[in-house]
């Protein structure tokens, strides 16, 4: 297997470079994003598999559209695992080491994630959808549903988290709470956050939508938008001026969880999830959608890097913040993080990452869901998304993070109009 993994890579990188996140056609002719491979949640569990049959070996080699920075292979990544239809090999396309052959009229099997079956760490079991059921866009892939900038991740017009600052009224105007109706039946109850992605649909963490949290709180029952302090039902600057329009409560049409999350998943992998609103709701000054990384294009991540990471959860002096809270953390090295999760038996995914370690400085109980945001050139950009820790705030004890751009596919292909 590890051959064979060598040489898919090798067969990869020789193929003409592309830039990152530029569209792509798959074998299947199925339209998707170019990507590293190892951010394709699809095709890098079929290559990590013990052994491959020939038909997945051929279908990853075709899907090769580039190479990245260091020689990086890239591929066209999309939902699909394997051929879909009766092909016939393309006889411009060389058979590399023996792979793939000549085959003529065979229908290949696409391969079948397994379920995880590992030790609870959080929240998550699926949820019932069949109320609705999601149906894919007009344009098989949500490209025509998702902003593009200045439409996504505008700064707020003046530029407690663990350790955090307040933020701005107005400030990550994206953010939004998620509202549960207790289990006691007394009222609702705010246990996570999420980001606003465009006029119906908020991403938030699987974990925030179904298992634990519904046994432990109570089922979802709307989101508030446009909230900065949860004391007042307008929200004014401290100093004076114009106060922030009234905050928006809707319900939601349905909710869908990545179809291979687990609350069993120790490393809680898949940890993304999404609500569809029950109608468009009205952008105005704290009200506004983030950007998807792939709308703004590619980005090396280098340790220290800083992001930023915003919530109503947990600070050092009480259990909840009423005030929208703000820190900055650092990017953490992928190899230094899946070393320091391995002392506790967790598996850091290259669809996760990993930033904070400092001292009192991190996300913690109530920010799950919530956004961890870099600002790119006149962007705020959606980078991941407040998943799991150990604890919080201890010293190089780095939070981890579903990495959205890793799920970028996943989330056009579920969104609708």
């Amino acid at each position: 297997m590890k051959v064979f993994a060598a040489v898919i890579l090798c067969i990869l990188i020789a193929h003409e470079a592309k830039a990152q996140y530029s569209r792509c056609m798959n074998p299947n002719q199925t339209p998707g994003l170019c990507v590293l491979i190892n951010e394709c949640q699809t095709l890098y569990s079929v290559l990590k598999r013990a052994t491959l049959t020939d038909q997945e070996k051929s279908f990853i080699k075709s899907s090769a559209c580039g190479r990245g920075r260091n020689n990086q292979p890239y591929v066209c990544c999309t939902q699909d695992t394997g051929y879909v239809r009766t092909q016939r090999q393309d006889p411009t396309f060389p058979d590399y080491g023996g792979f793939g052959g000549d085959w003529v009229d065979e229908r290949p099997q696409s391969f079948a994630f397994p379920r995880q079956e590992r030790r609870p760490w959080s929240f998550g079991n699926q949820p019932d959808t069949s109320r609705t059921p999601f149906r894919k866009s007009s344009t098989g892939d949500g490209s025509n549903l998702l902003p593009q900038p200045p439409s996504c991740g505008g700064v707020a017009i003046r530029n407690r988290i663990y350790d955090g600052q307040d933020t701005d009224v107005n400030e990550f105007p994206w953010m939004v709470l998620l509202e549960y109706r207790r289990r006691s039946g007394n009222g609702v109850s705010t246990a996570c956050a999420g980001s606003l992605i465009n006029q119906r649909y908020v991403l938030t963490a699987a974990h925030c939508l179904t298992g634990r949290i519904e046994r432990e709180i109570g089922t979802l029952v709307s989101v508030r938008l446009g909230e900065h302090d949860t004391r007042t039902a307008v929200d004014c600057p401290p100093g004076g001026g114009s106060c922030s329009p009234e905050v928006q409560r809707l319900g939601f049409e349905e909710v869908r969880v990545h179809e291979r999350y687990s609350e069993k998943a120790s490393n809680q992998v898949h940890d993304i999830g999404l609500i569809r609103l029950e109608r468009n709701v009205r952008y105005s000054d704290n009200i506004q959608p983030i950007c998807l990384p792939s709308s703004v294009g590619p980005e090396s991540r280098q340790s220290g890097q800083q992001f930023t990471v915003a919530g109503w959860g947990r600070t050092l002096k009480m259990a909840r913040s009423a005030v929208k809270q703000k820190v900055t953390v650092n990017y953490v090295d992928p190899a230094k993080c899946r070393q320091r999760f391995s002392q506790i038996k967790v598996n850091v995914e290259p669809t996760q990452l990993c930033a904070g370690g400092q001292f009192r400085q991190d996300s913690c109980d109530g920010d799950s869901g919530g956004p961890l945001m870099r600002f790119r050139g006149e962007t705020w950009v959606l980078e991941g998304i407040v998943s799991f820790g150990y604890k919080c705030g201890l010293k190089d004890w780095p939070g981890v993070y579903t990495n959205v751009a890793a799920y970028d596919i996943w989330i056009r292909q579920n969104v609708r109009a």
